[in-house]
């Protein structure tokens, strides 16, 4: 029998990714979202899935989602980095409690393993050195410090029953499904001012390093995750730093058009420097990401050029 895997978030950008490649690999899946314009996203494969629809903040429903299935891979969050409110009680209601609910279900359907998309863009704070998975966390937003507190139940659940937590700490995901109107997401919104001929709008001075990572790279590691047996925490990463304005230059270089860039005041809370190192991810799940930040552009620019022009 084949193995049932849930995505809780299934049709979001890496939802979408990861979905299409589960099917494609012969896995029996469903999808657990919101009734929302993303479902789009899962148009060519909707007749091999079952798709519920759900609030993740209704325990019926969440509970329905999770029965007879052998994954959980955990991939939503109801805020983002640039949006998460500043009362910490929205993010422990909304973020939190949910995840612990997602575990209590675990073990009361005997779910063998649970995967979860962790942020290693925000969840170890400021570093000029390359970030190992021991290095202190120290979140700036609220939105790092909820993953923080999700993590910490993550591994007490890992350490004190029999299943199997697979923590992804990604860096910073582009590609195909990344939503160009969204708030996160600087490739695609970049692409997204061009075809529109619009400002994008760029936070401080441009030179905020981050590292990014192509949605296939990070898919591969969604399904080698899938196939270990020891829990563990992993970063998910190229390990190379890039400023905004390297990455609007290769942007320009890939489209053949100029960005007209609107500098604003830096934001509180955001991380100046974050690049993290993949290392463990190599020795441990022999993945290494095989997509370089310029060659995963052209697919991106393609994705977006279309879905713009499917919305005009």
């Amino acid at each position: 029998m084949r193995n049932k895997i849930l995505v809780l978030g299934g049709a979001g950008f890496i939802g979408a990714n990861v979905t299409h490649r589960l099917v494609h690999q012969g896995y029996d899946v469903r999808v657990f979202t919101r009734s929302s314009r993303s479902v789009q996203n899962l148009a060519p494969i909707l007749s091999k899935i079952e798709l519920q629809y759900g609030d993740y903040m209704d325990e019926v429903a969440l509970r329905k989602a999770m029965i007879d299935v052998d994954c959980v891979i955990h991939l939503i969050s109801t805020t983002l980095p640039g949006t998460s409110s500043n009362v910490g009680t929205y993010d422990i209601f909304s973020n939190v409690i949910p995840t612990l609910r997602i575990l209590e279900n675990c073990l009361n359907n005997n779910i063998k393993q649970l995967i979860y998309a962790s942020s290693g863009g925000t969840i170890y704070g400021d570093s000029r050195e390359l970030i190992h998975e021991d290095h202190v966390l120290d979140p700036k937003s609220m939105y790092g410090l909820s993953k923080k507190n999700i993590e910490s139940y993550l591994n007490y659940y890992a350490n004190n029953s029999n299943l199997n937590i697979q923590i992804l700490r990604l860096s910073n995901p582009y590609g195909p499904y990344q939503n160009p109107y969204g708030a996160q997401g600087i490739i695609a919104t970049a692409f997204r001012s061009i075809l529109n001929n619009t400002p994008i709008q760029i936070l401080g001075d441009g030179n905020v390093i981050r590292d990014y990572i192509y949605i296939d790279d990070v898919v591969d590691a969604f399904t080698i995750a899938m196939k270990q047996l020891k829990s563990n925490t992993i970063n998910i990463s190229s390990s190379k730093g890039r400023s905004v304005l390297n990455v609007l230059a290769d942007i320009e270089q890939i489209s053949g058009k100029k960005i007209i860039k609107e500098f604003l005041p830096a934001r509180t809370g955001d991380v100046l420097q974050n690049v993290l190192d993949n290392r463990k991810a190599n020795e441990q799940y022999h993945w290494t990401p095989k997509t370089s930040f310029i060659d995963g552009l052209a697919p991106t620019w393609n994705w977006v050029e279309k879905e713009i022009s499917g919305t005009k």
